[in-house]
């Protein structure tokens, strides 16, 4: 069983950040906060006063509270029949969840509903007094925080956003009073458990402190990702860190500095250059888009295990990483020589924190990156790509590089002319500093809407300078 235990102040990021495991997980989110505001809506309601407890303990004894899901998964929260989901975010219901929570009657009756489903289901929860009262068995334990500036700028926005007039200070204020209020209650107040893992979100991006957290579940419950509740599909069985094979986790240790191994990589690009212009002869069309930057990320699409070794021969001039699935280095020929070659080792489908500092410590530098957006090999030699993960556009947003497409016009096969088309670079300078998953999924799509252009644009120059075999191609594809 899996309980996370997620606590901290008001605009900590903790409902976004929850809400974004459980679903990456395959588990299943209860937003407690939801229950309490819930609770105050009803007594607004029915004209109490959230403060007055005697009335409130009257109110709690005909109290019917279920939790249900919507057609698109989002938490519906039910008080004796109605739909209370919609008045939860109001602005006053803050304060209001925040006194009436304060009530130990209330607290204590919330406290038994969610212990019940956390004993029954693999579970998140967010609260300020989760991992110290409500789970304090809980295997997993997090503190999220951040200043009290940076979390009324959060709030800010959301409000001005959907339209709401308010004043930044007025909600500097509330947040601060809140804070004094969750922390000095007499009944479970806030303070971080001592066996919870304290992040402080002030400067982090969403997907950066989701990704954390899951590297901690992993470690902590020994459970992969990969399960049928999980939402997305991984072609290989992930292994946690903490059961990795101890010589491959000591080379891969080893591997995560390919920066001096830039050397080797140059002699063996003169030794392989001849091998590869002999049996995978490549024609690269516009490379010089690719010398228009110093330093970029070169995006593209991924037909076969070649498709990453090409681009070293025949175009990258510098030093230039790729990423490289973890099972690949247990061989040690081939982790010794995916090392020499600015490999850099990834175990897909996990929250590999090592592997993200590696891609932002060799695109910080100014050296150029390979990627493959769709995470994946399409083995059916398809012009269609599969879905783009968000990776590639969260480090493009966070070290600011320009993006490079590329297309192969088919899979580099043997003893055939193959093709690789390098696009026009860009930015995703719009996105830039962008914090939430609806910005990363915007940015992901452009990158794809680049690389569409890029395969139209790859296509009429391949069907325009060699017409039969265009035509022959364009017959394997039907």
């Amino acid at each position: 069983m899996i309980n996370i235990a997620i606590d901290g102040p008001a605009g900590a990021g903790k409902s976004t950040i929850a809400k974004a495991v459980a679903k990456d997980l395959g588990i299943i989110y209860l937003d407690t906060g939801a229950m309490y505001r819930a609770t105050a809506y009803l007594a607004l309601s029915n004209g109490i006063d959230v403060k007055d407890e005697e009335k409130v303990a009257e109110m709690l004894k005909t109290l019917e509270m279920d939790i249900k899901y919507d057609e698109n998964g989002a938490q519906q929260i039910y008080v004796n029949g109605i739909n209370a989901t919609p008045y939860l975010r109001e602005h006053y219901m803050s304060k209001a969840a925040s006194d009436i929570s304060a009530l130990p009657v209330v607290r204590y009756k919330m406290v038994d509903l969610q212990r019940d489903f956390a004993a029954k289901h693999d579970v998140v929860l967010d609260g300020r007094d989760i991992g110290t009262f409500v789970l304090p068995n809980a295997n997993c334990k997090f503190y999220l925080d951040a200043t009290p500036e940076e979390r009324a700028n959060r709030r800010y926005a959301q409000l001005l956003q959907k339209g709401e007039s308010v004043d930044y200070d007025t909600l500097l204020a509330d947040i601060k009073q809140r804070d004094y209020n969750d922390s000095h209650r007499d009944v479970a107040p806030l303070k971080k458990a001592d066996d919870a893992d304290y992040v402080d979100t002030t400067s982090m991006a969403i997907d950066d402190v989701v990704a954390h957290v899951k590297e901690v579940v992993h470690i902590k419950t020994k459970k992969t990702e990969t399960t049928e509740q999980n939402t997305e599909k991984h072609e290989s069985t992930i292994i946690p860190s903490s059961e990795m094979d101890p010589k491959t986790l000591e080379r891969i240790k080893k591997y995560y500095k390919p920066e001096k191994s830039f050397a080797t990589y140059r002699f063996l690009r003169v030794i392989l250059r001849p091998i590869q212009m002999i049996f995978w002869p490549t024609k690269v069309i516009n490379a010089m888009n690719a010398k228009k930057v110093k330093d970029a990320m070169f995006t593209c699409n991924h037909y076969s295990k070649l498709d990453s070794m090409i681009p070293y021969f025949v175009l990258f001039k510098k030093e230039a990483h790729a990423l490289a699935k973890y099972e690949l280095f247990q061989n040690p020929i081939a982790g010794w020589f995916l090392h020499k070659m600015g490999a850099i080792p990834v175990r897909r489908g996990e929250a590999d924190i090592e592997s993200v500092k590696q891609v932002l410590k060799v695109l910080k530098d100014g050296k150029q990156l390979l990627i493959f957006p769709e995470g994946t090999r399409n083995k059916e030699d398809t012009q269609e790509m599969a879905e783009f993960k968000t990776g590639t556009a969260r480090f493009a947003i966070k070290t600011k590089v320009p993006v490079v497409p590329m297309i192969y016009y088919h899979s580099p096969k043997a003893f055939r002319k193959n093709w690789l088309y390098v696009g026009e670079p860009f930015t995703l300078e719009e996105f830039y500093g962008a914090r939430t998953p609806e910005d990363n999924h915007k940015a992901t799509e452009l990158i794809r809407q680049k690389m569409d252009e890029t395969r139209r644009l790859c296509n009429e120059y391949v069907e325009a300078h060699s017409k039969k075999y265009g035509k022959k191609n364009k017959k394997n594809d039907k």
